[in-house]
């Protein structure tokens, strides 16, 4: 008999994190972790569990994080300007 194996939720948010802490190298990584982690927490509030859900929980922290980093490109563009 196989034993079917659930997704370790933790496990997926921390490599969730890991990847978009990559991805996101401009965003310092404690703000990646609270994007992720609100993602999970935004997840939840729509019913979903986090091991059922890392591509909404993904989603959610990928737009948050290019928001920020828009944010502090410009205004970074906006200090060199002026």
């Amino acid at each position: 008999m196989s034993v079917v194996r659930r997704p370790d939720p933790l496990a997926l948010v921390i490599d969730l994190t890991r990847q978009l802490a990559e991805e996101f190298d401009s965003v310092p990584i404690p703000m990646v972790t609270r994007a992720v982690r609100a993602a999970a927490e935004a997840a939840g509030l729509f019913g979903e569990d986090i091991a059922s859900s890392p591509e909404t929980i993904e989603r959610i922290a990928r737009e948050d994080l290019i928001a920020i980093r828009d944010a502090a490109d410009e205004q970074s563009r906006l200090a060199t300007a002026g």
